[in-house]
This record gives structure tokens, C-alpha cells and sequence, in this order.
């Protein structure tokens, strides 16, 4: 797991007369786990709040064309983004809080990690952000706030467990692949895989007959949609590799396969408006023709905690 998983997350700034330090025990959390923070107020002037109030914030965006018509009858098509906060989850800190100029007052809180998220996605058609959000209510002004983006996790164990739709074979350590009278098998250990580490496996091809190939590569695609009417999809990569240099292959061949993923969070999801999928590809490149793609479903996670 990346460092910057556990890495706890800070948030210092000023707003309406009041600075703030924020932290949270980690920057990326988990499911149905609570997570510990602790909060700093120092008061630049005299001021009364009704609560102190701490909340996890999920808000979903999605790209999708917008067809609209001028009063001539003409008509304009453009991509625009909707965004929708689809999950709130608020803590009371604190009640009625009344702090004189120059005054500092702490406290700690612990903030519960919906159960089934949703996870982090970060991509540009379809996606899902969180931040953490922190304010003081002031009853007769403007509330003193501040905000910051984390990460909340897709836990292999909710892959697993059948709680996120995934390709049929999507969590198998091997599959059959077959395409153009090629086949072979594409194998990984263990499945799923997971944002920001490592992964093997080993590609096994049976070619009928000897072909000329510019190469043989492999790569990780991410297929992100946007399941709205116009909605606007994206295929992302965030892995690839070159398996087999220029040449001519026949019968069986076999490859290797070793890496790391990105710790960039798209995980294998489905949301309201959007879902991501994962496939990966092998490739054999050929000069004066349609390139052959071996591909199988894979599932991707965010942790393997939990």
C-alpha cells in the first residue's frame, strides 16, 4: 500500500475571523470504519456559534451532451458536467460555542466511513470526489468553514464479496482468451487488482500458424461511461508494457507480465450516473492489418485492508 494512504490528512487556513487546523488520521479511508480527527480554532476577533460540525461530503460528476435550440430553430450540441452530492454524513462536534478574541479551543471527533462508500473515482467522465468539511454554524453572520479532498476506498473484500457488480470473470487468477484462431490464457496473483501496487502474471499464447508482428504489448484499460442519455465515455491506461519485440511468432509462446499501477484511484464501480470497468489487452501489432486483441475482464481495487 502507497505511504500516501496512511498519510494523515492537514488542512490549516483562515475564514471569517477564524483560523483553523484540521487533521484526520488518514488521508484514505475505509468503509464502514470510523476514523479519528482533531480540530484547532483560534478566534481573531469575539463570535457565538450555535454547533461545530464536522462532515464526509461525496459529490458524483458526469459528462453528457446537451442538445438545445435558438429561436430560429437552429440547434447547438455541447458537453456539459453535472455534478450531484450524493452523500452527506455530518458529526456534531461540539453544541453552542462562544469564543472571545484570541481565544483557542480544541477538540477531537471521530467520523464514521460509510459503509459501501461509494469509492474515489478520478476520472474526467464520470467520477466521484470526496472532501472533508469542517464549520462553525454562526447563527447571525457568515459560518467560518474549510474543506479539503480525500480518498475513500474500494476494499477488495466488497469486490469479493459479490457487493460491486464485475465482469463475469472478472475476479478469476486465470481466464481463456481467443481471437483471429489465436487462444491462449492471461493469469494473475492474486486478484483483484489494486491501485498504487505492484502485480504479476503470465500471458500463454497458441498461434496456429507464423506470423510477422511489429510487437506484442500488453495494457490496462479502463473503460469510465457516463449511463446518462448523450453521456460521454473515456478509456484511460494507466498501465502498459511492451511483451515481445519486432518479429515472427508461431505455436506456443509465453510472457511474463510484472508492474504497478498508479496509486490515481478507478476502481471497478458502479454509480448512479457512471460506472468503470477494467479489461486487459494483449496486443499483437501487425504491420498491414487490423491488430489482434486477446483481451479478459479484470476488477480493480482501491486496498487491501479490510
Amino acid at each position: 500500500m502507497p505511504e500516501s494512504a496512511l498519510a494523515g490528512l492537514v488542512l490549516e487556513g483562515d475564514s471569517h475571523g477564524v483560523h483553523w487546523h484540521l487533521e484526520l488520521d488518514r488521508r484514505q479511508l475505509l468503509p464502514g470504519r470510523l476514523v479519528g480527527g482533531r480540530m484547532s480554532l483560534r478566534a481573531d476577533r469575539s463570535m457565538e456559534a450555535r454547533a461545530v460540525v464536522v462532515a464526509l461530503v461525496a459529490e458524483e460528476h458526469w459528462r453528457h451532451r446537451q442538445t438545445t435550440r435558438d429561436a430560429s430553430g437552429n440547434t447547438t450540441t455541447r458537453v456539459v458536467t453535472s455534478r450531484d452530492e450524493l452523500l452527506r454524513e455530518p458529526v456534531q462536534v461540539n453544541g453552542a460555542l462562544r469564543l472571545a478574541a484570541g481565544e483557542t479551543w480544541q477538540a477531537t471527533f471521530e467520523l464514521p466511513v460509510p459503509e459501501l462508500g461509494p469509492a474515489s473515482l478520478d476520472a474526467e467522465d464520470a467520477g466521484l470526489s470526496w472532501r472533508l468539511e469542517a464549520k462553525l454554524d454562526i447563527d447571525d453572520g457568515f459560518d467560518s468553514s474549510i474543506a479539503g479532498p480525500l480518498v475513500v476506498a474500494q476494499p477488495t473484500a466488497l469486490l469479493r464479496a459479490g457487493a460491486v457488480h464485475v465482469g463475469e470473470f472478472a475476479l478469476y487468477e486465470r481466464d481463456d482468451v481467443a481471437a483471429d484462431g489465436i487462444t491462449g490464457t492471461i493469469g494473475f496473483e492474486p486478484m483483484p487488482l489494486v491501485c498504487g501496487e505492484p502485480f504479476s502474471g503470465r500471458v500463454a499464447l497458441d498461434l496456429p500458424e507464423s506470423v510477422n508482428l511489429q510487437e506484442i504489448r500488453a495494457e490496462l484499460r479502463v473503460q469510465v461511461e457516463a449511463t446518462v442519455g448523450g453521456g460521454e465515455s473515456e478509456t484511460i491506461i494507466p498501465w502498459a508494457d511492451q511483451l515481445a519485440p519486432e518479429g515472427t511468432y508461431g505455436g506456443s509462446v509465453s510472457f511474463d507480465v510484472a508492474g504497478a499501477l498508479d496509486a490515481r484511484p478507478l476502481p471497478t464501480m458502479e454509480l448512479p450516473h457512471g460506472r468503470a470497468g477494467a479489461t486487459f489487452h494483449v496486443v499483437l501489432a501487425r504491420a498491414w492489418a487490423v491488430d489482434t486483441h486477446l483481451a479478459r475482464d479484470v476488477a480493480i481495487a482501491t486496498t487491501r485492508e479490510l
